[in-house]
């Protein structure tokens, strides 16, 4: 079984799960929908969310990846650094990302780190 110490969002399959939107941000399709309580003039009521939309990281946004290296908590630490990166939906606070299905929620941070540009994988001539 991996562990966190084996996590790589390039090994997530995001296939099927994620579609490109305006201005290079990515909406994720839950796998299972996220169930939450909202409150308004007209009292309160239970929502479905279907799909999450995540925008691009900006400078910022790095400095909470700092707090990843070298933690033992790598979920919980890529949960903060996802979190801020919600587009749009104001429903989804930290708590209830962690309430996300694990395969959601594995989907939603490789979405994140999709963001990045991937390492050179150029040989030298020789």
């Amino acid at each position: 079984m991996k562990t966190s110490d084996d996590f790589n969002p390039e090994d997530i399959d995001l296939e099927g799960w994620v579609e490109p939107s305006d201005f290079g941000r990515k909406v994720q399709t839950l796998e299972y929908p996220l169930t939450v309580t909202v409150e308004d003039s007209s009292g309160k009521r239970t929502e479905e969310i279907t799909h999450i939309e995540y925008r691009r990281p900006v400078g910022r946004d790095l400095d909470r990846l700092e707090k990843i290296e070298g933690t033992s908590k790598v979920f919980s630490a890529t949960r903060e650094f996802v979190h801020p990166l919600i587009f749009g939906d104001d429903r989804i606070s930290l708590v209830k990302l962690g309430d996300l299905d694990a395969a959601d929620s594995l989907r939603s941070m490789a979405i994140a780190f999709s963001f990045f540009p991937k390492p050179s994988r150029k040989t030298s001539a020789q």
